[in-house]
């Protein structure tokens, strides 16, 4: 059926004439697919953890935070487990109130090697000036991170482990002398050292 102009009044026709291109750009809209982002709220228990992480360190809670939000947004991400990467970074950093940390956002002690391309943080260590990585927030340093465990061959038995899982991690990043592979640190009880720091600040709850 075609409508004849002189039978319409014109407010109708204006009103036709304006509703079909907007009624297709709904339609067009609505049936593109978006992949929402991952995204970790602060909830409760993470605000907990951060505030007796900081006030037993004299850190920033804010600081220790966005740290811990990182780790749990790389668990999901790339099944890494939080709860290792927050252990780890509690006992190398000193609840993030270490000097490199506070300067360079380095909580793991990351060496600036030849490997790495960024900036460096130089700072008096071990009786020398050595550089560190620096980065430009906490989410770079988990992320180059979880890439400095996976550029080693003698990681992947941690890295195989289920994300939720620290133990196998922490016993995947011990030294295997039957494979030839080094461990992550030459400290005996690093690993049990790393277990007490989770069970104390109850990272598990996160």
């Amino acid at each position: 059926m075609v409508f004849q102009s002189k039978h319409l009044p014109l407010f109708l026709l204006l009103l036709i004439s304006f509703s079909a291109p907007l009624f297709a750009q709904k339609k067009t809209s609505s049936s593109k697919k978006t992949t929402a982002p991952v995204v970790v709220e602060l909830n409760s228990s993470l605000k907990n953890v951060a505030k007796v992480v900081a006030d037993s360190f004299g850190s920033s809670p804010a600081l220790v935070e966005d740290f811990m939000k990182e780790a749990m947004l790389l668990e999901k991400e790339q099944k890494v487990p939080a709860t290792f990467f927050i252990g780890l970074a509690i006992l190398e950093s000193a609840g993030f109130s270490s000097f490199l940390y506070q300067n360079a956002n380095n909580p793991f002690g990351m060496k600036a090697t030849k490997e790495w391309k960024g900036k460096k943080f130089m700072m008096w260590h071990e009786g020398q000036m050595t550089a560190f990585r620096q980065y430009a927030s906490p989410r770079e340093a988990v992320r180059d991170f979880a890439k400095f465990l996976r550029s080693r061959k003698w990681y992947r038995d941690a890295l195989a482990c289920p994300a939720r899982d620290y133990d196998c991690f922490l016993d995947g990043m011990k030294a295997n002398p039957e494979k030839k592979e080094p461990g992550y640190a030459r400290d005996p009880e690093w690993a049990n050292k790393i277990r007490r720091v989770i069970i104390k600040y109850k990272l598990t709850e996160l």
